[in-house]
């Protein structure tokens, strides 16, 4: 790695070199969903209005970090091959390769699983409320996992597939 910069000619050439040719590389994946990861209720922490915030809980796995040194030697395999020099020191195991903590840059969703196991899902595959049959959820909170795609048609696509087997319900007087 040379660090860029310095002064008089060093920091001219420099200039001259790099100007107009630097590259950046932004690597995203998708973590994989576990049952220890989760949020609920804090049972004494409240937001100002005196309502319960939730609580997450939330650790990287073998996985997330796994992928996280694959895009790390990736991006320096591509830089290598391109002839391209780093500005940048990569990140190491000692911080998972640059995993930033849980939750920072991406789609809120999930908290609210489908599942055909009352006890493991408060949702049928359709979004309905196993104990309150006319309740339905229609947004991200069904997905177990996301990887860095926005979300906003898979969420169209199940609403409406959703609405569509409400109609059918309601035309036959189940809700």
């Amino acid at each position: 790695m040379k660090p860029a910069g310095g002064f008089g000619a060093s920091l001219k050439n420099d200039y001259r070199r790099f100007y107009g040719t630097m590259a950046g590389f932004g690597c995203h994946g998708a973590s994989t969903a576990k049952e220890d990861n989760y949020c609920e209720i804090d049972p004494t922490v409240v937001d100002k209005y005196g309502i319960p915030v939730l609580r997450f809980r939330y650790k990287w796995g073998t996985d997330d970090v796994n992928q996280a040194k694959h895009m790390q030697e990736t991006v320096k395999n591509i830089l290598h091959t391109m002839g391209g020099i780093p500005l940048m020191q990569p990140a190491g195991p000692e911080n998972n390769y640059g995993l930033d903590k849980p939750g920072k840059g991406i789609h809120e969703v999930g908290t609210v699983r489908m599942g055909d196991d009352p006890k493991k899902a408060p949702l049928n595959k359709w979004g309905q409320a196993h104990d309150c049959k006319n309740l339905f959820v229609t947004d991200g909170s069904v997905f177990t996992q996301q990887s860095e795609k926005n979300p906003t048609w898979t969420i169209l696509a199940l609403s409406m597939r959703t609405a569509e087997y409400l109609i059918d319900q309601r035309k036959k007087q189940n809700v």
